[in-house]
């Protein structure tokens, strides 16, 4: 049995296209599964009141100081993060809540999730508050994020600090 030059020449040809998207497929799949890298990390700073802020959110007293920290890692195939938000004020025994948004500090709220999805906290005696919580959120390094805390509700008026967060791609 002979075989033409051209006939061979035709089914590798033939074999390497259908080849390619089963690879790309293959590598697609594969990018999928990998896991987020890098955390992200902020500051708290109070956020300027206006008068209906301050009717919305009540007055905050003194300063208001603290770290948010979110930190990546996968779990029965889901990608999570583990938000860690430590506060200082010096208003003990205020109930306080807090959300992811796109975009900077000041910009207009875009949540990342429904307010109900995340738990609140208050400050204890001294003032002090610490929230821990594993939360799905689809965040893209190249993109602004900011996390607000909220006093009576997950509103633009009712945000009473602020941090913007920075993208670390290197892991702990």
């Amino acid at each position: 049995m002979t075989i033409s030059v051209r006939s061979a020449t035709t089914a590798l040809v033939l074999a390497a296209l259908l080849a390619v998207p089963t690879a790309g497929a293959q590598s697609q799949q594969a990018t999928a599964e990998l896991p987020m890298l890098g955390n992200w990390t902020g500051v708290f700073r109070n956020v300027q009141m206006t008068q209906e802020s301050r009717n919305a959110a009540g007055s905050v007293v003194g300063r208001i100081s603290g770290t948010v920290d979110m930190q990546p890692y996968r779990e029965s195939g889901m990608d999570l993060y583990l938000v860690v938000i430590q506060l200082s004020t010096n208003s003990p025994g205020q109930d306080l809540e807090w959300g992811v948004s796109m975009g900077r500090c000041g910009s207009r709220l875009i949540m990342l999730e429904h307010a109900n999805q995340l738990p609140g906290f208050v400050t204890r005696s001294g003032g002090e508050g610490e929230v821990r919580h594993s939360v799905a959120l689809n965040m893209n390094a190249q993109a602004t994020y900011q996390v607000g805390i909220f006093r009576n509700g997950h509103a633009q008026q009712n945000m009473i600090a602020c941090a913007n967060l920075k993208y670390d791609s290197r892991l702990r």
